[in-house]
């Protein structure tokens, strides 16, 4: 049963010369039909690239600075420039240094690994919060023993 109020809409006189429909807001304001000069239209996806691991890289990268080496190396002797036979290094991800930190080293809780503000004058331990302080009281001597050299600290426990 058709709700109340409606009214089916009489068909229009069809007599072959029908008007065109013109085209909705949406359908004139679609980008969809137009041109994308941004797109290379001979792009095809290469499906066969290989990702490496990062062995494979650092292994490449070590034979590429290898190669640099022996490069200029070669070039030196060729070219007859041997400065006191210094060899000029070049600096890359994994080979290059930097000076020591001017900042304080961090401190880390020995049980939760959450920065620690406080240490435990008996037992050296470091903790994040008295809850964790807590727990440091009730370990036995073997136990904090284990955390001090799981941190790399050997001392005596009193």
């Amino acid at each position: 049963m058709p709700p109340k109020g409606f009214q089916r809409k009489k068909a229009a006189a069809s007599d072959g010369a029908s008007t065109p429909q013109l085209p909705s807001l949406a359908e004139q304001l679609s980008y969809l039909e137009a041109p994308r000069p941004f797109k290379n239209p001979n792009y095809a996806k290469k499906t066969s690239r290989r990702s490496k691991n990062l062995k494979a890289v650092l292994t490449q990268e070590r034979e590429r600075e290898k190669a640099e080496r022996e490069r200029r190396r070669l070039e030196r002797i060729e070219g007859g420039m041997d400065v006191d036979g210094e060899e000029e290094e070049i600096p890359t991800y994994t080979s290059i240094e930097a000076p020591p930190s001017l900042l304080p080293p961090r401190h880390y809780c020995d049980i939760t690994g959450l920065e620690a503000p406080y240490t435990d004058p008996a037992t050296k331990l470091r903790y994040h919060d008295k809850s964790i302080y807590e727990l440091i009281k009730g370990l036995s001597a073997s136990a904090v023993k284990e955390y001090l050299a799981a941190r790399g600290v050997n001392s005596i426990v009193k």
